[in-house]
């Protein structure tokens, strides 16, 4: 019986489920706020040489890039081998790195200029179901669109404009999302929180 009650707490002990997930950070993270016991976050000013330690990598543009045309080959081939990749832009000029990403991804970029608080949760079976259906979404402070793309699905809209979309790239995630801001420290709550969540979930 001892033997069998080791073997339990030596398999549960090394369980995924109860290992901590590790997360990078990059860019404009020193507004960030999000804090979690299970979760390490790190963050640093370029891309490791190493990303496999990582469960997601969360980008939050800057006006000026951190990602070299390299960088850029090394995202990609983590999402193709299972990894999850948060790319968040905002108003000109915090675009750099999205703007390198989905134009090497998918060959568009993030446009506009949107001042509209609340974002409306794309409510058909268009989706890859990120959020609860809820009757307001905070948008962000000066967020952005990216063009719809056959390869991703609407998750959020802001004044008819895709503001969260989801999809895949080979056995990994994406998101990108046009307005960071609402991660700031000085939004920093509940609900906050729960959105990143979801987005965490979602990616890995």
């Amino acid at each position: 019986m001892k033997y069998l009650i080791a073997f339990t707490f030596l398999f549960f002990s090394n369980s995924p489920c109860h290992s901590q997930q590790k997360i990078l950070f990059l860019g404009n993270t020193s507004s960030i706020c999000f804090e979690k016991d299970s979760i390490e976050i790190v963050k640093t000013d370029k891309l490791p040489d190493s990303l496999t330690i990582y469960q997601a990598i969360f980008i939050f543009s800057t006006a000026e890039s951190i990602l070299s045309s390299s960088d850029i080959v090394r995202i990609k081939n983590y999402l193709e081998k299972g990894g999850g990749l948060y790319c968040g832009a905002e108003n000109w000029p915090l675009q750099a790195e999205s703007r390198q990403i989905t134009l090497a991804f998918y060959a568009k970029e993030s446009w506009g200029n949107f001042d509209q608080n609340e974002g409306i949760i794309q409510s058909e079976n268009t989706k890859n179901n990120l959020f609860e259906k809820s009757d307001t979404f905070p948008a962000g402070l000066t967020t952005v669109a990216f063009p719809m793309d056959y390869r991703l699905k609407v998750e959020v809209w802001v004044d008819d404009q895709p503001l969260i979309q989801s999809g895949e790239i080979g056995l990994g995630k994406i998101v990108i999302d046009g307005g960071y801001s609402r991660f700031y420290c000085v939004n920093h709550d509940a609900e906050i929180d729960g959105i990143f969540m979801a987005i965490l979930r979602y990616l890995v």
